[in-house]
């Protein structure tokens, strides 16, 4: 009997959740196909225009599409691999009732690839009893990212939650997350077009950080959103980091991070082509190092001091500025970083010794290949960490890289000539401490022979290009920004890699082929600051060569 007893409960219990269920989940109305332009006149003629929109959400195959409510235009992504024929396609408007919507163009007219690249827009009918709407959608080729907050973005001390999602069509499932999101930046706060960093937390409520997996990107805890506008080509950043990915690496911590283009649409309105981009959680990094290296190890930047900081910084003169990014001892937070300071200083002998005792050289001339070869404008004088790692009872300088957008030949106009002037760097070159130039010429060739040649650079260029023309993305966000010259033309930066990589090929042989200083790596900086020829030197080392 009380098995009976339970069973009819159970069924109750069943019946209930049926009925909440039918009663009570939100009304999906499918979108229907086409509707010949007679038919819609039909309608329009029984109703009256509607001033507000009847649809303000779209569901394609379960996943929300991303809206602008300022356009009155849905954004579905597609991905670019369907070429003529169109994916099966379940369009659908949530919680709607009494809404029937249907298509007032006919979409499957026209290929799919051409959609998706020439940014169709197509025309669709919502009514109902009484009154009729219209709204458009358009197909795009790139992952979407909606951002809605309740109060303003600010910057990083004024963080506002958010709700994120991200749809990526080559995933089954889309991104719903909680965040907290705050402009980012120094120069780029200043800009029209901002920047942004996410922080996914567990809810409103429950502030605290938690991995999410991310369309296309994996775990993650936090996210940038790169505006790239000081590269309308939006090329050179996630060029950088995907060569920086070739040189070789001498341990796991601050490797290259990864990238990939998405369309941003903020508070319903469309904010244009981003890089998505994955940051550095230094204290993470910093421990990859050892057990203890968060207790004793400090990481600072140098950048231009004329920007507002919102950090602890340091100037020095002569040495330039440096920021505080992350150091174990409150009460002398700069500690770490004065034997770095005092190198300059010193005479050559000085200087041999305790470059050769401090400098990590490894690390030293990789980045000061990295620098050479993709034209990093802007990461001698900025946007250079200087990360002071304990060994064995005595500090050892490394050094990262950080926000490369000014690259590839930014300023340096078009002969490729030009050597980025990194002070400590280039002295203990000149100087050979440690051996440092046969072993930058070792290291530039291994670079050269695990992919750092024009041909690869032509490669990733073209598969960004096909990305951003391609999906439709490039169009809409140079009309959304109104970027002036807006051809997007990569031949500039092949031609920019396969200069500078043969000048490296020419004057890291030249340092190993004579013993004295070299003229341009004698610290002095030309021009803009950050940059010295280098002509002569290879004008002699190609008549050698011939």
């Amino acid at each position: 009997m009380r098995r009976l007893v339970l069973l009819a409960e159970m069924a109750a219990l069943l019946a209930l959740i049926a009925a909440v269920v039918v009663f009570a989940s939100p009304y999906d109305a499918p979108v229907a196909g086409y509707v010949p332009i007679e038919e819609l006149w039909a309608i329009e003629d029984e109703r009256r225009e509607s001033d507000a929109p009847l649809v303000t959400a779209l569901t394609c195959n379960g996943a929300p599409l991303a809206y602008d409510a300022q356009e009155n235009t849905f954004y579905c992504t597609l991905g670019l691999e369907h070429g003529e024929e169109w994916p099966q396609l379940r369009l659908s408007v949530p919680g709607a009732q009494g809404v029937t919507v249907c298509f007032a163009d006919d979409y499957e007219y026209d290929r799919c690839a051409d959609a998706v690249r020439e940014g169709y827009s197509y025309e669709l009918m919502a009514y109902t009893d009484s009154e009729y709407a219209y709204f458009n959608l358009v197909f795009t080729g790139l992952p979407l990212l909606c951002i809605e907050t309740e109060g303003e973005i600010g910057g990083k001390d004024a963080q506002t939650v958010a709700s994120v999602s991200i749809s990526n069509w080559s995933e089954e499932t889309a991104l719903c997350a909680n965040a907290l999101v705050n402009l980012r930046g120094d120069g780029s706060y200043y800009n029209e077009k901002k920047s942004y960093k996410l922080k996914f937390i567990r809810s409103c409520a429950r502030q605290s950080s938690v991995l999410v997996d991310v369309p296309g990107m994996g775990g993650e805890k936090e996210l940038l959103l790169l505006g790239m506008v000081s590269d309308p080509q939006m090329l050179r950043e996630r060029l950088c980091w995907d060569m920086a990915a070739l040189a070789p690496e001498q341990r796991g911590a601050f490797s290259a991070r990864r990238t990939q283009y998405v369309e941003v649409f903020i508070n319903g309105g469309y904010s244009g082509v981003y890089l998505m981009m994955e940051p550095y959680d230094v204290g993470e990094e910093i421990s990859r190092a050892g057990a203890q290296a968060p207790m004793t190890d400090s990481l600072y930047r140098s950048f231009v001091s004329s920007m507002s900081k919102d950090r602890p910084y340091l100037s020095v003169d002569g040495c330039g500025s440096f920021e505080l990014f992350h150091a174990p001892n409150e009460g002398r937070k700069f500690a770490a970083l004065q034997p770095y300071l005092d190198l300059m200083g010193m005479d050559d002998g000085e200087f041999i010794r305790a470059a050769e005792e401090y400098l990590d050289l490894d690390s030293l001339l990789r980045y000061e290949l990295l620098v050479q070869a993709m034209g990093l404008a802007d990461n001698a004088g900025n946007n250079m960490y200087v990360w002071a790692h304990r060994e064995g009872g005595k500090i050892r300088y490394r050094f990262e890289l950080w926000d490369m957008d000014l690259s590839w030949d930014f300023d340096p106009g078009q002969e490729y000539d030009h050597w980025f002037v990194l002070p400590v760097h280039d002295r203990a070159v000149n100087l050979d401490a440690g051996g440092s130039r046969s072993r930058l010429r070792a290291l530039w060739r291994q670079m050269r022979a695990g992919g750092f040649t024009a041909e690869t650079v032509a490669q990733y260029v073209e598969a960004y290009a096909h990305e951003l023309l391609d999906s439709g993305a490039y169009a809409r966000n140079a009309a959304r920004w109104n970027v002036e010259n807006a051809e997007l033309n990569t031949d500039g930066l092949v031609w920019c890699a396969r200069g500078r990589f043969e000048m490296l090929d020419l004057l890291t042989e030249a340092l190993c082929a004579q013993s004295g200083p070299m003229a341009f790596l004698n610290g002095e900086q030309e021009g803009n600051g950050y940059a010295v020829a280098t002509g002569d030197v290879l004008a002699r080392l190609r008549q050698r060569q011939e």
